[in-house]
């Protein structure tokens, strides 16, 4: 599994994704200042056995937790008064800011330097899948799964674009609209997880936006 990669470089690599993620989905010049409302971060194990049993410990399962809790906790938020300010900006949406990111990379490993070359052009150009629709949350789950297991149309792009032992490391934002599940995936192509310590760090946090 190509999850995600935790190491100084990723952690700023992530941030950036997340300030070119904002830019991608062009919000509303009326959209909120606020800063996002942090939900939780936790460790996960990729370990295939625990994902194939669905471990409380799995990736699997941490993911889906983490989503059904920012979930709740966005239809609380979305109750409360909005940031967004003019009557002339749209409804407000409470958009879900999910990130998985290995906990540690390979310093010295054959595909090093093309992995290198990509982390510095990714952090600039992330790669994006944008705005896909899903009618539920577990059509948009099984997309992203097949996403960041190299299944899949843009999961076969994916693998393509960030090849060999390069990692990719993402970050996306879910809201719902129009009864659909919206997902914009921001990625970038860093070096090689390793798989002695196989974990990845799962954040999740909350985020208005007027659209």
């Amino acid at each position: 599994m190509k999850l995600l990669k935790i190491s100084l470089s990723l952690t700023v690599a992530t941030l950036c994704a997340l300030v070119n993620l904002s830019k991608a989905i062009a919000q509303s010049p009326c959209a909120p200042s606020q800063q996002d409302v942090s939900i939780r971060s936790t460790l996960a194990s990729a370990g295939f056995f625990d994902n194939l049993r669905n471990s409380d410990d799995s990736i699997r399962y941490q993911t889906d937790q983490l989503l059904s809790q920012s979930e709740n906790k966005a239809g609380q938020l979305i109750q409360q008064k909005s940031p967004c300010g003019s009557s002339s900006c749209a409804a407000p949406i409470v958009a879900v800011v999910f990130s998985s990111t290995p906990n540690i990379t390979l310093a010295e490993y054959k595909d090093s330097p093309s992995c290198q070359k990509l982390l510095e052009s990714t952090r600039q150009n992330p790669i994006v899948y944008g705005n896909r629709q899903f009618d539920t949350q577990d059509d948009a789950e099984e997309w992203y799964n097949d996403l960041t297991q190299g299944d899949g149309t843009d999961g076969e792009d994916l693998y393509n674009r960030c090849p060999g032992q390069c990692s990719p490391s993402y970050s996306s934002i879910i809201y719902r609209r129009g009864g659909k599940f919206i997902i914009t995936t921001s990625i970038i192509c860093g070096h090689a997880r390793d798989k002695d310590d196989n974990q990845y760090r799962l954040t999740s946090s909350l985020r208005w936006m007027c659209l």
